[in-house]
């Protein structure tokens, strides 16, 4: 009971019937692997041993800490699509397995993304370049092709995810989803092409036209797809019949 109540707070909307109360399988392998992928981003460090590393390890928390919001973005949604339809055909099991794929072999060089961005802006902040050169960010060029490398991942990741949605809309029918929760459906695919399409826009301003690393300000703007699908797909709830 603890672990529902849990689960419908994260879910966001308790008018949305949830059709996968059990985990499953490929639940399971999911959760490994995004566990795994997880460790790998925080233990991507050397643990710190004089007060000098230590204080570099912290600040350096920052792109940790983004990195891990990235992939609990996706974990998060991927939570709540099994959630709320619990459909596990084959289809659901491909998208799955790419997903799986792209969490766990895209895990470092996210990390690395965001520190080589961090160092990037710390460079530019404090007019200190060392770590800049320690990592290889040397010229706005390089920066631009970090953050088309950044979009191109979150463009994928985002991308499989709004193929599931999409799914589950084709699936509607079978999954008896009323007109307020195909709506939100709709709004949950319309959002996560969305965020891939920006990203992968963001990738090819980075690496082709003189922006270069400030093309990630575009990112700012995940927001708002989500003004325009509330516009698009309206969804208000049914009212409870009454025997």
């Amino acid at each position: 009971m603890l672990r529902k109540a849990i689960g419908k707070q994260l879910d966001h909307d308790p008018n949305f019937r949830w059709r996968g109360e059990a985990v499953t399988r490929i639940e399971n392998l999911s959760d490994i692997a995004f566990a795994v992928a997880l460790g790998m981003i925080i233990s991507g460090v050397d643990a710190p041993r004089t007060y000098d590393q230590l204080i570099h390890f912290l600040i350096f928390s920052i792109p940790a800490a983004a990195c891990f919001a990235v992939l609990l973005g996706v974990w998060i949604a991927h939570y709540t699509f099994f959630r709320r339809y619990g459909v596990a055909d084959q289809r659901v099991i491909f998208y799955n397995a790419v997903l799986i794929f792209l969490v766990l072999y895209m895990a470092y060089p996210l990390r690395f993304a965001f520190d080589s961005l961090f160092a990037f802006i710390i460079g530019l902040s404090t007019g200190d370049p060392s770590r800049n050169i320690e990592i290889g960010i040397s010229s706005f060029e390089v920066s631009g092709r970090v953050i088309a490398i950044f979009g191109l991942i979150y463009g994928l990741l985002f991308s499989v995810i709004s193929l599931m949605y999409g799914y589950a809309v084709k699936k509607a029918e079978l999954l008896d989803l009323n007109a307020y929760e195909l709506a939100l459906t709709k709004q949950s695919r319309f959002t996560k092409w969305s965020e891939a399409l920006l990203a992968f826009l963001v990738a090819g301003l980075g690496w082709f036209t003189s922006l270069n690393g400030f093309a990630g300000c575009l990112l700012f703007f995940t927001w708002l797809p989500y003004i325009i699908a509330q516009r698009l797909y309206p969804a208000v709830p049914e009212e409870p019949s009454h025997a």
